[in-house]
């Protein structure tokens, strides 16, 4: 069963362009559902993908690996290529991974990252071989208080620890492989205040994608799933300008 909130969507829009939407590492599309409102209301066809073992139940995610959200996306961008003459992808955290991950291996036009990490602060990354020694199967979340309607927050509130080690695995492959062969125009959104993903993660995708358009904004004062905290209409709209460039 689907979480309440937690369900991927599909719009149908008049403009011939395509948006896939892909949410974070515990989230759900809710996570970006404002933003693809905002964008289907200006006339593009919105897909929020619902990866694998995410918006049903933490134990869901035990058993996946990254290769199925791998696979996901790449259908994502040849779903919206039946109707669409252009696909930009836009990802947040293990989302934006994922979208670099698609930028190297599919034919997308356009590349969006909010707040994706190459480097983290949570020290528990660095030392999943201990965890694994012990008897816990997730890491707790901290909790979060959002400024954007409880229905845009759907999300786990723990870390499946296999899981974990999936989204590393991610990390790495795109750290070391998949970056140097993005060569679509770039947009890469962070902000200093993350305490999530540290700021310099969104220097290093800058410096090492290979795209000849590429920009980075940084956002004042945004926490890590910044879609869901005041100052989300400012990234809207850098988000639709640079869709329209």
């Amino acid at each position: 069963m689907v979480l309440p909130g937690a369900e991927p969507f599909f719009w149908r829009g008049e403009n011939n362009k395509g948006v896939l939407l892909i949410h974070g590492f515990t989230g759900s599309p809710s996570e970006l559902r404002e933003l693809g409102e905002e964008l289907h209301r200006k006339g593009y066809t919105v897909e929020g993908l619902l990866l694998a073992g995410h918006g049903t139940d933490p134990h869901d995610l035990l058993d996946v690996k990254a290769e199925q959200w791998e696979e996901q996306v790449r259908k994502g961008v040849d779903h919206l290529r039946e109707t669409c003459t252009q696909v930009t992808i836009i990802g947040l955290s293990m989302g934006g991974l994922l979208t670099l991950y698609a930028g190297a291996v599919t034919k997308a036009d356009k590349l969006a990252v909010l707040s994706t990490p190459i480097y983290l602060y949570d020290w528990r990354v660095y030392f999943l071989w201990l965890a694994d020694r012990l008897p816990y199967w997730a890491i707790p979340k901290h909790p979060r208080t959002v400024d954007a309607p409880e229905r845009y927050n759907v999300a786990y509130r723990c870390m499946p620890i296999k899981a974990v080690h999936q989204l590393v695995r991610l990390l790495k492959a795109v750290k070391g492989k998949y970056l140097p062969q993005v060569a679509q125009p770039l947009l890469i959104i962070q902000s200093r205040t993350d305490h999530t993903v540290r700021p310099e993660s969104a220097v290093y995708i800058h410096d090492r994608a290979a795209s000849r358009e590429k920009h980075l904004l940084w956002v004042p004062q945004a926490r890590h799933v910044m879609t869901l905290y005041k100052g989300r209409q400012a990234i809207y709209a850098a988000i639709e300008a640079f869709l329209e460039e």
